[in-house]
């Protein structure tokens, strides 16, 4: 009778176990109920499209969705998402820091992923994309941003060359970087050339620059002779004219420092081979 009981006891105990275990996995458990805003010292996010990582002033409402967020069973199929991935990267009090990328219908914490409650993921992703949208946002740049120029449908990379930089540091202080560059007539082997018919073309920079400081090319007779004469190239808002034959393009863009504590000024190069039609 006594080992009976044993056995039914065991029963119930396994039973309460399994009916626990089952709990956890439907209703889940929230990661960040007892997070505070004043455990943040600093956040961003960045969105994947577009590439651009946005430095988040106001952490209240980032915070208050956070403790929102329900994740259930590991899961790391998440590598398999092709769609926009939104990563929230937080800096504690403590000085440890955290990764949090959406990626509905996952949450991936510090690598590992999770499936997650749909709506509040889904209210993480919209409140990402508007800090994008808002005309004051504060867009951090690390490294000068990437520029192609486009013409005739075609999208051609340029070289990055000289820079000055600054990035603002998380305690507050600044980062000063210079990166010097061989000029760009003594860049035959990094400049392939960009074969088109358009007289024109478009500038496009991963990040817009508050201004285009200077175009200026240089005939490509003058490979290896950086002491050559250069020519003004005419620019118009984001739009420049090419000049007939093969010419070595030089763009000077400048990102003011003021608003965020990132830009500085950026030299790019690239070889035109403008063709006329027959």
């Amino acid at each position: 009778m006594r080992k009976r009981t044993i056995i039914i006891s065991l029963i119930c105990i396994l039973l309460v176990a399994i009916t626990m275990i089952i709990f956890v996995f439907v209703s889940g458990r929230k990661p960040y109920k007892d997070l505070e805003t004043a455990q943040i010292v600093s956040a961003t996010v960045q969105l994947s499209p577009p590439g651009k990582i946005i430095q988040i002033t106001e952490t209240k409402e980032l915070v208050n969705l956070l403790k929102d967020i329900v994740v259930y069973n590991k899961d790391n199929s998440y590598t398999d998402y092709s769609g926009q991935g939104i990563t929230f990267t937080l800096v504690m009090i403590d000085g440890t820091q955290t990764s949090i990328m959406e990626c509905n219908p996952f949450l991936v914490i510090d690598g590992i992923g999770y499936k997650t409650k749909y709506e509040p993921c889904e209210a993480l992703n919209h409140y990402a994309n508007r800090l994008l949208e808002e005309e004051d946002a504060i867009i951090i740049l690390e490294n000068p941003p990437k520029l192609d120029v486009i013409s005739d449908n075609v999208c051609n990379d340029t070289l990055l060359g000289t820079y000055s930089w600054q990035c603002k540091n998380n305690d507050g202080t600044f980062t000063n970087t210079k990166a010097d560059s061989a000029h760009p007539l003594e860049c035959a082997d990094l400049l392939p050339p960009f074969k088109t018919t358009e007289t024109n073309a478009f500038l496009r920079f991963s990040e817009k620059p508050d201004t285009i400081l200077s175009v200026r090319c240089w005939r490509d007779e003058h490979w290896s002779d950086p002491s050559a004469d250069s020519e003004n190239v005419s620019v118009n808002g984001n739009k420049i004219e090419f000049k007939a034959g093969g010419y070595i393009y030089e763009v000077i863009a400048e990102w003011n420092t003021e608003k965020s504590g990132y830009g500085g000024i950026a030299h790019y190069s690239f070889y035109i081979q403008l063709s006329s039609i027959e």
